[in-house]
């Protein structure tokens, strides 16, 4: 009984394996986990039009025309379909993918995940060397099972910029320690394309006003790195208030990029939805035991006066809360929102948990935790029909119509995955506006050859014209025949 009992490992034995301590064991265990379904077309029922959208500029770089200051969408009808945009530098880097290994949307997956995988790295370096290994790991561990887990995987630029911003500061805090030119160099190319990306990544960066206040940094240094961080801000600036505006009213497209409302009308909503968008902060990203650890963890760091944690978390929050607000009650539909905050939420959580003196009850939080966040997280590695249906969308449009013909698509207004799906320009319509004759007609004599009606995700549609196609999934119209609209 002595000798089976002196062989069986305890869990204390499992836990004391080097391996589990490592952050990088973990960070390429979740890249591995990931990688399932990495080459699946982006028709996630969560956001697949936001991943669309970004696909379809990538491609029109590389079909059409690659000036990274132009990005077009192929929703703008007859027009050329320039858009104010994000700064497309993820589009970009597929449009490199794409000229070097051709033409896979997966590459979009590909390269978000690689990114975010070295975001967490540099996550934890920057965490670690503050605030040690402990507050580092379980901070870490945090990201990877939060919202980041489906969204490090998605060909859209929130984890994509958030992690350029890790980087970023850590060349920072580098400037500022050694004064090597190299590392100022490193923090503004990523910082600004970060900012640039996306805007509320701007607010991870907000936290270089503690070293910026620290009275061990030279005084020129500050200066210095105050000067390219003005850079930054103002190339920010005039992306998205001048050139932006500039392309909309150019070339005619102004609907398709949300530049947010005034504070006044995102205070409006906020306050009159205020239980959704709270219901955002404490179900989205660690889902519901992850929020009961984080605000346990600022009671602990309250309590135990630790100001200096708390501030480095308090700072990006904040920041993050008040650009939020130009979002309205967005946030209450699209939690993707969310991504950027989810940081400082994970520092302070893995703080907290390091004022907790039995490491057993740490390893059964973060268990519970990524457990939970992780499981309500699966579905979205599963694609469902109808949603599957659009993938075949395009072979069936090339076999009626030439891919220089413009289309309508009954879907929700602006919504880019049907059009993208179908490698189409035209318009995307609701059915009501399908329905209204004078709407038809309009876009008829802009060039419009064919309606395509999918039927079991925007509903069916009756048209007064000839039917091309009807399948289970789809209903094709063709307008150039003879005939006359209702």
């Amino acid at each position: 009984m002595e000798l089976t009992r002196q062989r069986s490992p305890s869990l204390k034995r499992i836990l004391d394996v080097q391996i589990f301590h490592d952050i990088r064991f973990w960070i390429v265990l979740f890249f591995i986990i990931r990688l399932y379904g990495i080459t699946f077309p982006p028709l996630e029922i969560g956001h697949n039009w936001r991943q669309a959208d970004g696909l379809m500029i990538a491609r029109n770089f590389y079909e059409i025309d690659s000036n990274l200051f132009y990005p077009r969408v192929d929703l703008a009808g007859e027009k050329t379909g320039i858009v104010g945009s994000e700064f497309p530098i993820l589009n970009y880097l597929l449009y490199i993918a794409y000229s070097i290994f051709g033409y896979e949307d997966w590459y979009g997956r590909l390269i978000v995940l690689i990114f975010s995988s070295f975001g967490a790295f540099y996550f934890h370096k920057l965490i670690r060397r503050y605030f040690g290994e402990s507050t580092a790991f379980n901070s870490t561990i945090l990201l990877l099972v939060s919202l980041w887990f489906s969204y490090s995987r998605k060909t859209m630029p929130d984890v994509f910029a958030a992690s350029l911003c890790f980087f970023s500061l850590y060349n920072a805090v580098q400037y500022l320690e050694s004064g090597k030119k190299l590392q100022l160099l490193l923090f503004f190319i990523f910082g600004a394309l970060a900012c640039l990306a996306k805007i509320l990544a701007a607010t991870i960066l907000t936290v270089l006003i503690f070293p910026m206040l620290s009275s061990h940094i030279l005084v020129q240094r500050k200066i210095v790195l105050s000067v390219f961080s003005f850079l930054i801000l103002a190339g920010v600036y005039w992306w998205y208030f001048v050139w932006v505006p500039y392309l909309n009213t150019t070339y005619g497209f102004p609907q398709h990029f949300f530049m947010g409302m005034s504070f006044t009308e995102g205070v409006a909503q906020i306050r009159e939805h205020w239980p959704l968008v709270l219901k955002r902060f404490y179900s989205t990203p660690f889902k519901y035991v992850g929020f009961i650890a984080f605000l346990t963890a600022i009671l602990l760091s309250i309590r135990k006066k630790c100001w200096l944690p708390l501030g480095i978390f308090a700072t990006p929050f904040i920041a993050f809360l008040v650009l939020l607000t130009k979002t309205g009650a967005f946030v209450i539909g699209d939690h993707y929102y969310l991504l950027t905050v989810i940081p400082c939420m994970a520092f302070i959580t893995g703080y907290g948990l390091t004022l907790i003196s039995k490491k057993f009850i740490v390893v059964i939080v973060l268990t519970i935790v990524g457990t939970e966040s992780l499981a309500a997280q699966i579905y979205d590695f599963r694609l469902r029909q109808p949603f599957m249906a659009l993938d075949g969308l395009e072979a069936i449009m090339d076999n009626l119509s030439g891919r220089s013909d413009l289309i309508a698509i009954n879907s929700e207004t602006h919504s880019p995955t049907a059009m993208y799906f179908a490698h189409r320009r035209g318009w995307g319509a609701t059915n009501a506006e399908l329905s209204d004759s004078t709407f038809l007609n309009t876009i008829k004599s802009n060039g419009c050859k064919y309606v395509v009606v999918i039927k079991k995700l925007y509903g069916n549609l009756d048209l007064e014209y000839p039917t091309i196609h009807d399948s289970e999934y789809f209903k094709i119209y063709d307008l150039t025949s003879k005939g006359n609209a209702k």
